[in-house]
């Protein structure tokens, strides 16, 4: 598995090895450890001001939010034979968001980021939470690799 990682934040909450661990452990769970082998995946880590950016500019939401992603399958199809690394997307998380987040839900930061990234993989992969049986789907899958990560 291929990460790209850029932290618009400092310090660093997390490390690289730590993100891609957790990232690995999500596909490895999702979609199998081929799939996971042969992945390619962006993260960033940033602050409010740029997520809100994106999101005023990609979602049209004037407002910053904890996680953006940005799928580059369509469909979540299968990638050709020998056509290189599949790239995923991008993942965009608000560090200072989770900062927030975390601490009204009682949890550490680490905690929080785990749960943002996967949610956004998840979002990658093709899941979502637009009607009630997609969120009780997704949301119970994001439930259970947050606790197989043991954050």
């Amino acid at each position: 598995m291929k990460i790209l990682v850029r932290y618009s934040v400092a310090p660093k909450p997390v490390t690289e090895l730590w993100l891609k661990k957790l990232s690995a452990m999500v596909l490895r769970s999702v979609k199998g450890p081929a799939f996971e082998k042969s992945s390619e995946l962006s993260i960033v880590l940033t602050m409010d001001g740029e997520i809100r950016r994106l999101n005023r500019q990609y979602r049209k939401k004037d407002r910053t939010t904890d996680v953006l992603s940005f799928p580059l399958l369509e469909g979540g199809g299968p990638k050709a034979k020998n056509a290189g690394p599949l790239a995923l997307g991008d993942v965009v998380i608000s560090v200072p968001q989770a900062k927030r987040q975390g601490k009204e839900k009682g949890w550490a930061l680490r905690k929080e980021l785990a749960m943002l990234l996967i949610h956004g993989i998840l979002h990658l992969l093709g899941y979502d939470h637009v009607s009630l049986a997609q969120e009780k789907k997704m949301f119970g899958l994001q439930d259970r690799l947050l606790k197989k990560f043991k954050v």
